[in-house]
């Protein structure tokens, strides 16, 4: 089945530009109603950036009230309604699914500077969404290209705390967890600037698959990289250099936010919780509604889609069925 929309079907001389802004208008006019996406809404895809083996950044134009108003956490349902072959007949492969912001950003390449401070113009907003190859869905996803649809609704769910002047903020992130966590390192970085002190551990299986370093670099006092292998950074997981950064006595409110697969996210909340430091989880549970109706994202009796992802450590490590590898 091939649609007249798909984007093998463009001609040469098609005028992408023209066709993002048409569609940050209607996801504009959706948005002010709810505050949020409902129903999916098609973007094209602006510009692919390659991060590592298997590791993508899809950036797509939004609103700028979008932008401002997402709190890092968050996560919105996407899903591309032509797969690669441009079609629509191969299941799973275009199916929705959630992912968290990566990075946001302002394109000014088709901005005067010399009269867009008079003028107001600040150029195009952009949402980036990181997406490793996991699977069917996501590693389609990873094998788009500049023009190719990429549908958005949301944002859904709950969001990491407030950080404040004074405060030290310590993220663990394992693999694609290091999404979230650079959100978190970028808002609170752009709130309070160095009012606050961030310490980073970023782990990966290998070098191969490292991505986002320095991006965090950039943001952080400190940053740690592990690899199971040794490959680069230190050999071993994100647990190995933790108990230096809690035992790091800092005065004044200590945040740890995690994120990753559970078997390493359950020993790193468990140490943060020993040295009686506040913490907390950004989930990543198989969430295919977003909506509280199918209940295939239950954490205890929690919903993820709902009640998360972003929930408390302690209370997390007391639910028999955090931990195992989803």
């Amino acid at each position: 089945m091939t649609l007249r929309a798909a984007p093998q079907n463009r001609p040469e001389d098609f005028d992408l530009a023209a066709l993002a802004d048409g569609c940050c208008e209607r996801l504009a006019a959706a948005y002010e109603v709810r505050g949020m996406i409902a129903p999916p809404i098609p973007l094209p895809v602006i510009e692919v950036q390659h991060e590592a083996e298997g590791v993508v950044t899809l950036w797509v134009q939004v609103p700028p009230e979008m932008v401002a108003d997402y709190n890092p956490g968050q996560y919105f349902m996407c899903w591309n309604p032509y797969d690669a072959t441009g079609s629509m007949g191969r299941p799973n492969y275009h199916s929705e699914k959630p992912y968290s912001v990566g990075d946001v950003k302002i394109d000014r390449s088709g901005v005067d500077e010399r009269i867009a401070a008079d003028t107001g113009g600040s150029g195009r907003t952009m949402l980036g969404f990181t997406v490793k190859d996991l699977g069917r869905q996501s590693g389609e996803l990873t094998r788009m290209a500049v023009g190719d649809w990429l549908a958005v609704r949301g944002p859904f769910g709950t969001s990491f705390p407030r950080m404040n002047s004074g405060d030290r903020l310590i993220l663990v992130s394992g693999g694609i967890g290091s999404t979230p966590m650079h959100m978190a390192a970028l808002d609170a970085r752009r709130k309070l600037g160095e009012r606050l002190r961030i310490d980073a551990i970023m782990g990966f299986r290998n070098a191969v698959e490292v991505h986002y370093i320095e991006r965090m670099d950039n943001l952080c006092d400190s940053l740690e990289i592990t690899t199971d292998d040794g490959s680069m950074g230190t050999s071993g997981f994100p647990t190995g250099p933790l108990p230096d950064l809690l035992s790091n006595g800092h005065e004044g409110r200590t945040v740890l936010l995690t994120c990753g697969p559970e078997p390493m996210m359950k020993p790193v909340l468990q140490m943060a919780v020993d040295a009686g430091v506040e913490c907390y989880a950004a989930m990543e549970r198989y969430l295919p509604c977003s909506v509280a109706m199918c209940g295939l994202c239950m954490v205890g009796d929690r919903l993820t889609c709902v009640d998360g992802p972003v929930m408390e450590g302690d209370w997390l490590l007391q639910q028999a069925d955090f931990g195992a590898a989803h």
